[in-house]
């Protein structure tokens, strides 16, 4: 199971140029769902999966994948808990 519990990840935060990205965000996968995340330029999409795979780190909140906090463990050790990052072209 994939669980986000109240995600928030602002970029360039108290600047001009602060995006807000992720607010607040909670959500749980169980084991055999499919999902599809769907949205505008700049909605956060590739933001999400960053926090989810590691690339990026959530400003705050917690990653817990199968009962196992991953919030700040980086992209190699969550890819051996099999939550990598597929590119689509």
């Amino acid at each position: 199971m994939l669980k986000l519990e109240h995600i928030f990840k602002i970029f360039n935060a108290g600047t001009v140029n602060e995006k807000k990205v992720l607010i607040d965000l909670s959500l749980t996968v169980n084991n055999g769902d499919f999902v599809t995340v769907i949205g505008s330029n700049g909605a956060g999409k590739s933001t999400l999966q960053n926090v989810i795979s590691g690339t990026i780190f959530a400003d705050s909140g917690h990653v817990i994948l199968d009962n196992a906090d991953i919030t700040c463990a980086t992209s190699a050790a969550i890819y051996v808990k099999s939550a990598g990052k597929t590119f689509i072209t």
